[in-house]
């Protein structure tokens, strides 16, 4: 009895097949099966996932070869297809835009461009209204107006023989009237190189999380990599269409130098009033400097300063060992997240809690 062998089927083939089908797989699945594929294999089957709508396949894509991806998404069908996804998948559409931002056309980079803000400030704002503004609360009258509870502890205290008579009257009864704190905020942001791309995506974001949560308040956003910049002043008005832009088009390149970037945050924060009730820096990096001095003593100078840590690629345990310490130093909150995804929502916890 003769087995005739059949012959592997080319992973062009398969790929094209897991294109077409409607259950979605994840995008190191699509890239896995184009890493062997030519420039103009990638190009035909990224037509073909924008045709059939597959945003999976074509970030797949995007990583085997950003060229060959990018030439096909280069046109108006590409556009079209990003314009729809953006609704629902923003996220994926801010990603997406980092890959093909430096070999997109001139023509049509500032369209992708914009529908990665949008979808950044429409992410920003759903997760900023699940979020609690800080602020505190003052007993006062409960008949003034707007006054949305009562304060059954400061009541029962100023009007005990009345009570006992039961003769409370209404203007007698006390509520609560919150405040909104006026706080200082630096946001001090790590944009190395060891976190590329990654927090690029999440500094956006998480910008767009704080100035959603701070309108009315006072904050900076500090970038550091091997240098820091400013991104915002604290004492100027900047939209935050024009500070996500500036991310979007920024590089995370160079090494972690963590002692810069509290430096041109303390810098910042001399510039206002001194008021450490409400002044704060808020640090977010995976912890692992390989440039400048050690950052504890500079922690030290902070009114306070909170750290939201989150594991490196490499000796991942230094860095977290790292952002405790700098926490410890600057008498602020240790937050832990797993994933950079998770950096937003934890600024949120953050500042509900000062």
């Amino acid at each position: 009895m003769h087995v005739r062998l059949t012959e592997r089927i080319p992973d062009k083939d398969i790929l094209r097949f897991e294109i077409i089908r409607k259950k979605k797989k994840k995008p190191d699945y699509y890239h896995h099966l184009a890493d062997s594929l030519d420039y103009k294999q990638i190009k035909d089957l990224t037509f073909l996932a924008i045709e059939y709508k597959n945003l999976e396949a074509i970030i797949g894509l995007l990583k085997s070869n950003v060229y060959a991806a990018t030439d096909a998404l280069d046109c108006d069908k590409g556009v079209k297809f990003f314009s729809e996804k953006s609704k629902d998948s923003a996220t994926s559409m801010a990603e997406v835009y980092f890959f093909i931002r430096r070999p997109i056309s001139d023509k049509y980079k500032n369209v992708f461009r914009r529908l990665a803000r949008q979808s950044i400030l429409k992410t920003s704002l759903k997760i900023t209204s699940k979020g609690i503004r800080g602020s505190y609360k003052k007993t006062v009258p409960y008949y003034e107006i707007g006054m949305p509870e009562f304060d059954i502890d400061e009541t029962i205290q100023h009007n005990p023989l009345k009570i006992h008579q039961r003769s409370l009257s209404y203007k007698d009864i006390y509520g609560i009237k919150r405040k909104q704190q006026k706080r200082k905020i630096i946001l001090i942001l790590d944009t190395s190189g060891s976190m590329y791309g990654k927090l690029l995506l999440n500094a956006a974001l998480t910008t767009s999380v704080l100035a959603y949560n701070m309108e009315k308040e006072d904050y900076a956003i500090v970038l550091f990599n091997s240098t820091a910049m400013v991104l915002k002043h604290i004492n100027e008005r900047k939209l935050i269409t024009a500070i996500i832009d500036e991310i979007l088009d920024s590089e995370a390149v160079g090494f972690t130098n963590i002692q810069v970037g509290l430096e041109k945050g303390l810098k910042e924060l001399s510039k206002v009033k001194k008021n450490p009730r409400n002044q704060f820096g808020i640090l977010i990096t995976d912890g692992n400097y390989n440039r400048g001095e050690k950052p504890f003593e500079l922690a030290k100078k902070y009114p306070k300063l909170h750290v939201i840590g989150m594991p490196a690629e490499n000796d991942a345990d230094r860095g977290i060992d790292t952002c405790k310490e700098i926490a410890k130093k600057g008498r602020g909150k240790f937050y832990a997240v797993n994933d950079y995804k998770e950096i937003p929502r934890a600024l949120i916890e953050l500042l509900s809690k000062t």
